[in-house]
Order: C-alpha cells, then sequence, then structure tokens
C-alpha cells in the first residue's frame, strides 16, 4: 500500500540567536502517527531537509492519546546535524505509535527546511 498521509512535524525554522549565543530546544506539534488512523499500522516515514545545521534532530513517539506530560514521549530516532549538516533525507520509524513529533535539541545554526511524516 502506498503513502498516503503527509503531515508537518516541524515546518520551516530558522535558528534565532537568543543573545547569549547559547543552544536551545525546539519541539514541533504532536501529529497523529499511522497507528492513530490505521489501527494495527507500523510504519512511519520521516523526510528532513536541513541546512548548515548544527544540533540533533530526535523524532519521539507515545503511545497516549496525546501525550500530556513531557516524560509520555520517547525517542525512535536521533539525527546528529554535525554529522552532515546539509542533507534531505528520510529513515522508516517502525512501530505501533499513536502520535509523533519532532524535536530539534542543541539548535546551533542553521535551517531546518521541514520535518515531515508519511504513511
Amino acid at each position: 500500500m502506498s503513502q498516503s498521509t503527509t503531515l508537518i512535524l516541524l515546518p520551516q525554522t530558522t535558528y534565532q540567536n537568543p543573545g547569549n549565543g547559547a543552544p536551545y530546544t525546539v519541539v514541533g506539534n504532536a501529529q497523529p502517527a499511522a497507528a492513530y488512523y490505521l489501527g494495527n499500522r507500523d510504519l512511519q516515514t520521516v523526510n528532513f531537509n536541513v541546512s548548515n545545521i548544527i544540533g540533533n534532530i530526535v523524532i519521539q513517539a507515545t503511545l497516549s492519546n496525546p501525550a500530556t506530560v513531557d516524560n509520555q514521549w520517547f525517542d525512535v530516532y536521533d539525527y546528529t546535524g554535525i554529522d552532515n549538516p546539509n542533507a534531505t533525507q528520510y529513515t522508516n520509524v517502525t512501530g505501533n505509535f499513536v502520535y509523533m513529533r519532532a524535536k530539534v535539541v542543541d539548535f546551533q545554526q542553521g535551517i531546518v527546511g521541514y520535518i515531515k511524516l508519511s504513511y
């Protein structure tokens, strides 16, 4: 079956120097994952585009509907921008998740063009 749903986990986000040059974290909105609509579906594809980024992209999931506290989220994928600061790529994430979200942790420079979830 082909993928028919695409949701934005994090829209274009540009590093904004908070004044002290310290890294910060950006958290995207929670979006329904494959198991939310499709019951036992467990394959999601995360696409992302970054430019000149220093920071870590973390994809998180939850089994709650939706998670109301931060400790209900767990990491399912981690991309270190230092390894490849200019990338357009995807990864498959397998799991019966209800919601997913994206975070940019230790954001120090660059642009996140997008982070999308498809299933």
